[in-house]
């Protein structure tokens, strides 16, 4: 049984599979454009991205954009797209959707 997920990894145009001094011990990130076209850096607990270990992602939106959908500041959200924070850099974010139960 998979759990739904609010990303898909079939769904985003992948650009980078790894890890850098940002993620959390124990996972890996992609960063990714995604089916509405806004960066995503998302993170996935263990050593290879799969859906079903996906802790959430980092909706990165695009410097001095118009778009009312879109959030003005990198915002977290949990694995089924529930916002989660916007407080804090990219490593606290990150730290905290790994640390989510």
């Amino acid at each position: 049984m998979s759990r739904q997920t609010a990303i898909q990894l079939v769904d985003l145009d992948v650009r980078w599979v790894g890890t850098d001094s940002t993620t959390p011990a124990g996972h890996v990130l992609v960063l990714g454009v995604d089916t509405l076209g806004v960066l995503r850096l998302c993170l996935y607990k263990g050593a290879t991205p799969d859906d079903s270990t996906l802790r959430g992602s980092l909706l990165i939106p695009p410097d001095g954009h118009g778009q009312r959908h879109l959030p003005t500041r990198t915002t977290a959200y949990g694995p089924t797209g529930a916002y989660v924070t916007s407080v804090g850099d990219q490593t606290a974010m990150l730290q905290r959707l790994a640390d989510q139960p």
